[in-house]
């Protein structure tokens, strides 16, 4: 801005004011405000840019952390008493099989009694319930027969089922490790080192693709942010703003959106990154979650995102700058 201030000689001189940064915040945001359809152009290019190079990020971490769990699990305390409880659940099943296979050699009659009704008493037939548990203590006819001459032995039998219930809980736990490692190989996930090395070079080459696409994206939406605005620049100078007003209005119009489209950008890939994870692994990709190197990345993300946004805006601001007002207001955009 120019203030008009006479001199002791008469003549007036023009004196520059310069207008502090709150100033230009304001600015900036009404900017934004009055052009939000365009603003949302702008940062919507942000955004897909960021959110690519945040699930990569995010998704590899991922992999890792699962890579880790399925090798240290097997030796963790967790998986120690779960096979040691295995073992005595398996104690406790043998002995009541045996208790009921001598029980059924001693020829129980259950002549006059009604059938023994599995599906009412148990909840579904002795067939079904083989299925559901692998095996029988007896063969379905037997246990039928038996439980239908010895009541009493109706507690006993429902101890087998929820014993054996908690075994097979048990083994799928411990298998858990086997099952991811069938669960990579089928998404093409490499397990083995030399193939993990591999796999590292080829995740940073995918990295920087994204790192470029962003940068490439971010650049594209501020040029296309700053240059359309050459006559409302022109307009603001013949106005009396200082070049470096204009340049650092536009900063922090940049910063704004930069901030802004970077904070969706992460929370979408990384929202995405976790939705691939879960379908393909189902809770395996909870078991080691890397909150630690998410955040990392998360971090990362948002300084690259900062940086590009307003390093993007930088230049075509400073050019804009520097244009002579009637050049500005001519500029055809």
């Amino acid at each position: 801005m120019t203030q008009k201030n006479p001199s002791s000689s008469g003549k007036e001189i023009q004196r520059q004011i310069t207008l502090p940064l709150s100033k230009a915040v304001e600015i900036a945001w009404k900017n934004i405000r009055m052009r939000m359809s365009r603003s949302l152009v702008v940062t919507s290019g942000i955004v897909l840019a960021l959110a690519f190079l945040m699930f990569i990020l995010s998704g590899d971490v991922m992999v890792d952390g699962m890579r880790h769990w399925m090798e240290t699990a097997p030796a963790s305390p967790q998986f120690i008493a779960l096979e040691k409880q295995q073992k005595e659940l398996q104690g406790q099943i043998q002995a009541i099989t045996t208790k009921l296979f001598d029980a059924q050699r001693s020829k129980p009659s259950g002549d006059g009694k009604p059938p023994f009704d599995a599906k009412a008493v148990l909840g579904n037939d002795f067939a079904t319930l083989q299925r559901e548990l692998g095996a029988m203590p007896l063969p379905p006819d037997d246990l039928t027969k038996l439980l239908t001459a010895q009541a009493d032995l109706l507690d006993v039998m429902k101890n087998w089922m929820a014993l054996t219930r908690e075994s097979r809980a048990i083994k799928q736990t411990l298998s858990g490790p086997q099952q991811l490692a069938s669960l990579m190989k089928q998404n093409g996930v490499p397990t083995a080192a030399r193939e993990i090395k591999a796999s590292k070079v080829q995740t940073r080459w995918l990295a920087g693709l994204a790192l470029l696409v962003a940068f490439a994206g971010i650049l594209n939406a501020m040029l296309m942010s700053v240059t359309e605005r050459f006559r409302e620049i022109g307009t603001m100078k013949c106005l009396g703003a200082l070049d470096s007003f204009i340049v650092k209005l536009f900063l922090v119009e940049s910063s704004f959106q930069g901030a802004a489209g970077t904070f969706m950008g992460i929370l979408l890939g990384l929202l995405l990154s976790l939705a691939g994870a879960s379908s393909s692994y189902g809770q395996f990709a909870w078991k080691m979650f890397p909150v630690k190197e998410v955040s990392v990345n998360a971090s990362i993300c948002f300084v690259v995102g900062i940086v590009l946004t307003v390093g993007g805006a930088v230049y075509p601001a400073w050019q804009a700058a520097r244009m002579h007002p009637i050049e500005a207001m001519r500029a055809d955009m």
